[in-house]
């Protein structure tokens, strides 16, 4: 992971009944071992996180995986490591440990450092725009929800605008399973 770049993830949390959640989020690499995730709102990830201090942060190649962590969470498998949950999909895993939590202006900052990194062998596969595109689809739909508790309406309507150009681009290069995600997504968004 380079330093400065901003790279997409699923983490995965655990809340004090031990039960596990997985949320896609940003993380930005700082430097060596430390990064920093952006929470906006009280979310389940940021409350866990808070709580254990701790969790994992599941590199995977598939949008399918953030999908399931937005819309199927049951499909999700986990391993347990060190008392945590982390994606079986992901093929490089994090443990982390969080440092501090700021609240700044509309978001939450979780500063974190790398305690341990796990990458199995993958082979690689050639790209298609349908999966980054869908990405961004999905990343856009996560926002909506803090624009409408601020009722900020104009970025509700600028964030579905994005979301409509992503998946368009999903429907002209994307295979059947992606564009059956697409139409779910346009019925959640609608």
């Amino acid at each position: 992971m380079k330093q400065g770049a901003l790279y997409e993830v699923i983490v995965t949390t655990m809340n004090v009944n031990k039960q596990p959640h997985a949320a896609p989020m940003g993380v930005r690499v700082l430097k060596e071992d430390f990064f920093s995730m952006r929470s906006y709102g009280e979310t389940r990830t940021l409350n866990n996180l808070k709580i254990t201090r701790h969790g994992f942060l599941n590199i995977v190649c598939d949008v399918e995986s953030f999908f399931n962590c937005l819309f199927k969470p049951y499909r999700l498998s986990f391993d347990w490591v060190m008392g945590f949950p982390r994606l079986k999909r992901a093929f490089a895993w994090i443990y982390f440990k969080v440092h501090d939590v700021m609240e700044k202006e509309g978001y939450y900052k979780i500063m974190c450092s790398a305690l341990g990194v796990h990458i199995k062998r993958v082979k690689a596969r050639p790209l298609c725009r349908a999966e980054s595109s869908l990405l961004e689809a999905l990343i856009h739909y996560t926002r909506i929800k803090y624009y409408e508790s601020i009722k900020r309406e104009d970025k509700i309507a600028e964030l579905r605008g994005l979301i409509n150009h992503h998946l368009d681009i999903v429907e002209r290069t994307g295979w059947p399973k992606l564009k059956r995600m697409v139409e779910e997504l346009k019925r959640k968004v609608s």
